[in-house]
């Protein structure tokens, strides 16, 4: 069964600037630093996460996040839908990733990725969302003030 995780974030902070797609240096710091709180373990507002596994890059699902990440800067909105009205679930699968698990954490002004990697852990959903369990890809994407990041877990290749 498909587990549907959509979490919101209002986070609202003027600034940010246009940033081109990550290199292979700024995805393992992006990676590194959200499984290092995944390796340890952490407090999602007063419940304590015990340690889960950790999380590679997901060139799928940073298209995705990059896709949603472009929307909002174009059209000038912050929402877990698409301008067509599309949840995140529909937006990887389009993507052409085939999930069991999807999840997503959007912020909005941060000047850089340990600033809203911060703003996130200080939210009970987005902290959750850093810490599921379950799912074992992650991309992130920025596009001007706009920051997506993407989870999954893929659907198992059939036999």
């Amino acid at each position: 069964m498909k587990t549907l995780l959509i979490l919101f974030l209002m986070i609202s902070v003027n600034g940010g600037t246009p940033v081109s797609k990550p290199d292979i240096s700024q995805k393992n710091t992006m990676i590194d630093a959200v499984n290092k709180i995944r390796r340890e373990g952490c407090y999602c507002g007063k419940r304590y996460m015990a340690p889960v596994p950790a999380v590679v890059w997901n060139d799928t699902l940073y298209q995705s996040a990059l896709t949603q990440a472009n929307e909002m800067n174009d059209f000038h909105f912050f929402a877990h839908f698409s301008k067509d009205g599309l949840n995140i679930g529909e937006r990887v699968k389009k993507a052409g990733y085939d999930w069991m698990v999807a999840g997503e954490n959007l912020g909005e002004g941060q000047e850089s990725f340990d600033e809203v990697l911060y703003d996130w852990l200080k939210s009970y959903s987005h902290c959750t969302m850093l810490m599921h369990p379950k799912v074992n890809d992650m991309a992130v994407a920025r596009v001007d003030k706009y920051w997506v990041q993407h989870f999954g877990k893929q659907m198992p290749l059939n036999k």
